[in-house]
Parts: C-alpha cells; structure tokens; sequence
C-alpha cells in the first residue's frame, strides 16, 4: 500500500468486526454489574463466555488492576444508598400531638389506627433494607460475580510490554500532544494514564479489535448531539491501522449486546444504558467529600436558617413566637399557612441536626438532611414573599 492511503483507511462497520474480531472490554463494563439488575449482569456475562468460548476475549491487566481498585467503591456506594432510604423512614407520631382539638373524636381512633399499621410498615420495610444492607456487606468476602470474573480472565489477559513506569512518561509525552486517547484524563490525581495503558495493550493485538466501552469521553469516540458515541476518534483506528494492518471499533455496552442478542428484554436494554462509569463516580466521590467536609456547618446553617424564617413567619401571620420551634410549626399548618409536607420535612431536618451534634448519624443521612433543607428554606422564602 502507498504510504499516503493508510490515512484515508475506513474500518468496516462495527456490527460486522463483531462476528470474528476481538473483543477487548473496558473496566465500566465489569465495574457497572453492581449497578445493573441481575437479568442484565447474567445477559453480559453469558456474552463474555460465549466470545471466550470461541477464544475471542481479551482483557487488559489495566483493567482487572483498575476493576479491583474500584470495586470495593462500587459495593460501598450501593450500601451508602440503602443508608439514604433509610435514614428517610420515619415512624409518625400519635395525631394527638399535632393537633390537640381532635382529643375524644371518634374519628382520631380510625387515624390512630391507620398510623399505628403505617408504622408497623414502616417498621418492616426498614428492617428488610437493614437485612438488604447486611447483605451487601458480605459482597467484600463472598461475590459471585467476581468469582465469575476471576474465571472469564483465565487465559484472557492481555499483559502490557512495557513497564507501568515507561507507560506512565509515555502517557505524559502524549497528554502534551493531546493524543488520544486518555488526554481527558490528564488532570486526574490517580491512574491518569490508565485509558493510554488499556491502548498500548489493545495495540499489541494483530487482528481486527472491538473495544466495548461505556466510556463516552471524546478522547476515545466522536459523539452525537446528545453526547452519544458515534464511533471511535479517527486517531485510533489511524495509529491502530498503522500498526497493525487492522481495523479497530469501539461499541457501547448496549450496542454490543443487542448486536449478539437482538432479543434481549427492555429492561437490560435501560440498565446497559443507564449506570455511572469510573469518572463519573469518582466525580461523585469528590462532590460528597467535600460536602461531608463542611457537613457539621452546613447543617448548622441550614436548621437555624429554617428556623429564623419559621419566627418571621409567625410574626407575618400574627402567630405569637417562642413557645419552641415545634410549636411554632404546629401553628402555622394549623393555621394554613405551610403545608403539612413542608411541616415534616421541616421536623426532619432539625431532627436530624440535633442527632448529628450528638454523632448518631453517618454523613450521608446528614448530606441528605441538607438537601431537604435547602428546599424547606425556598418554601418558607416564597411563604414570606421574600
């Protein structure tokens, strides 16, 4: 071939390397599983056998390096959101405290009722996310999946020919350029160059390369309007190309799996779609630490925020102040001027301020509390027309 033409090389379309090409997977498509239905773990790990069984897997040791890494994370972030479920539960309280006229109703003794058999299930759906909780714990010494994983790497792994330091200055020399891909990824304070070591791996590969990925950073693919990936960056089948002979594609987990199971149930189809890849948690990591960092203060701020604005209040409506603020709330919804919501979100929020000051909370029951507050605060605002 002239020299010239290996820049105009155009790869076959993907759904046809799909049928005798390696297949190479990146870390989300492993790590997503703790955020998938068990319907859609099972669709991908029986695609993952069949492509082995026909000796066509391969997955780069960068890979099981940064699965491993990030795994305990992921397990972690599904028990921090059970804990959010249920530091939301709450048993309510006799009717009678909030509004003393209804004593001696016949009718309170139906509501007394009901709130008992509320509670009774509130009672039970707590104790069920506990046991869900407990369950998730035991993931740390006993993962199915990751057995399943341990198997499926068995004479897969594609080990990298250079060492992980020359891989690393590498990765810096093009970062510079702006190579891709990985450039994306430059200013990250750990694994930086990890996306440049799973391409040096895929490089040393002499055939036709599928790289399954749920990675839509333009580094590695161009995307539509709405920030899907179209194909892989014209760089990487050109650098690919050049040095190999072949063509390289990338897919996204969705299209990778209907292509081989056509039939596969809109449920898998949602969850192949929708679930956070390693940035995007790592992102969400950040933003939860630093809220944590300032959680004692925040929370401070935002109860005694809700609670000037409930005095305001009283004294817009001509509602004396100061027999408490749990009173004073009483007042307002008695009165109609909140809504009995915004009454329990508030009693909420300041329960949770008080129980936070004595250290009976985690940060995560806090951040939430915070949340909420946040929004009591615009309610309370538009009340006073502020």
């Amino acid at each position: 071939m002239e020299d010239w033409k290996k820049y105009l090389h155009q790869t076959k379309p993907v759904n046809q390397l799909l049928n005798d090409s390696i297949i190479v997977i990146d870390t989300n498509v492993l790590l997503a599983a703790y955020q998938w239905r068990e319907v859609t773990v099972n669709e991908v790990l029986n695609a993952l056998q069949k492509i082995k069984d026909e000796k066509r897997l391969r997955i780069p040791l960068q890979v099981i390096k940064e699965f491993s890494r990030n795994r305990p994370h992921e397990i972690q972030q599904r028990i921090n959101d059970l804990d959010t479920l249920i530091s939301k539960l709450q048993k309510e309280k006799p009717l009678i405290e909030r509004v003393p006229m209804l004593e001696g109703k016949d009718s309170l003794k139906v509501i007394e009722e009901l709130r008992a058999n509320y509670n009774e299930a509130v009672k039970n759906y707590r104790d069920g996310l506990i046991n869900l909780r407990d369950h998730l714990k035991e993931l740390f010494y006993n993962d199915h999946f990751l057995d399943k994983i341990m198997k499926l790497a068995e004479g897969t792994i594609l080990l990298p020919e250079q060492t992980e330091q020359d891989l690393e200055k590498e990765a810096k020399e093009r970062f510079k350029l702006k190579l891709p891909p990985g450039f994306k990824d430059s200013s990250k304070e750990e694994n930086s160059a990890g996306d440049f070591i799973v391409w040096s791996s895929i490089l040393q590969l002499k055939s036709n390369v599928v790289f399954v990925s749920g990675d839509k950073k333009t580094d590695w693919v161009y995307q539509d309007s709405k920030k899907n990936p179209i194909t892989a960056r014209r760089e990487l089948v050109e650098e690919f190309f050049i040095k190999t002979g072949r063509d390289f594609a990338h897919i996204t987990p969705k299209d990778f799996i209907t292509s081989l199971n056509p039939a596969v149930s809109e449920h898998v189809k949602e969850d192949l779609i929708n679930y956070k890849t390693i940035n995007q948690q790592n992102l969400s990591r950040k933003d939860n630490e630093n809220i944590n960092k300032n959680s004692p203060l925040r929370i401070k701020e935002v109860s005694e925020r809700i609670i000037n604005l409930i005095e305001d209040l009283c004294n817009k409506n001509n509602i004396t102040p100061g027999r408490g603020v749990y009173n004073d709330l009483a007042s307002l919804v008695k009165n109609h001027i909140i809504s009995r919501e915004i009454h329990d979100e508030i009693e909420f929020v300041l329960t949770i301020n008080r129980d936070f000051s004595l250290h009976l909370l985690n940060d995560f029951e806090v951040n939430f509390a915070i949340s909420m507050g946040e929004k009591c605060i615009k309610a309370l605002t538009a009340y006073l027309d502020i």
